[in-house]
């Protein structure tokens, strides 16, 4: 049952335009902001910095397309309840749903590899930076999905969980939240400026410093979002 919900998240995603056209706009800002806002062409792109610095933008604007689909649409097309009677945990449906929108992000993030092919050519690439990048990227991608399901399952209109998904990982993601609590309260320990900071976890993985701290930053905020979408399902189940 997992399997078919899965599937039929990730196929229904393709079933009309939406999917090739999110994946042009990925390319085309992608390459705009690599290429004029990054100099891509001016400066030693060993580990592609230009390309995977703007990422997490770019996947702020475009992954809440995806899953503003994963509940808001069920529930504006009246199927949720259906999905919710299936003789499957909430726990599954979340994590089948999340990873159907993972996975079409990976796709659009698998882009990347003839631009990474061609710089190759050109470069004596850093192989361990470019692993890095990739799992950071990766690591970011998951963080915003599952932020953006969160946000879709208290919504049941799609235009209101794109916006607020927008809104939500643009600010997740762009603001050190750490340096707020510090400002904001007493006896904090001054290390949470960095903890909390997307920007700086992020940036380790760009400049190949893999630390268990960062990766601890991404995957508990990613099992909270997605704790945050199971309570709201389960709340459902109930009623």
């Amino acid at each position: 049952m997992w399997s078919s919900i899965y599937k039929r998240d990730l196929m229904s995603f393709f079933y009309g335009s939406s999917a090739y056209f999110v994946f042009a706009v990925y390319v085309l800002i992608s390459m705009i902001l690599a290429f004029f806002w990054g100099t891509y062409f001016f400066s030693a792109n060993q580990s592609m910095y230009s390309y995977f610095s703007y990422q997490p933008q770019i996947f702020a604007i475009l992954i809440p397309i995806i899953t503003m689909r994963s509940w808001a649409e069920e529930h504006k097309n009246g199927t949720v309840e259906n999905l919710l009677t299936f003789p499957v945990s909430g726990l599954k449906i979340v994590t089948a749903k999340f990873l159907a929108a993972c996975t079409i992000s990976f796709v659009m993030l698998a882009f990347s590899i003839p631009l990474l092919i061609t710089t190759a050519i050109y470069l004596d690439m850093d192989w361990g930076n470019i692993i890095s990048s990739y799992l950071g990227t990766i690591l970011a991608i998951m963080f915003i999905t599952a932020v953006g399901c969160f946000v879709s399952s208290i919504t049941s209109l799609p235009i209101v969980a794109y916006l607020s998904g927008l809104i939500s990982g643009l600010l997740l993601i762009g603001i050190n939240w750490g340096s707020i609590i510090i400002s904001k309260m007493d006896n904090v320990p001054f290390y949470l400026n960095g903890v909390l900071d997307f920007s700086s976890n992020y940036r380790d993985f760009l400049t190949g410093q893999l630390n268990i701290a960062s990766m601890f930053y991404f995957v508990s905020a990613t099992i909270l979002f997605l704790f945050f979408n199971w309570l709201v399902i389960c709340d459902r189940r109930i009623r």
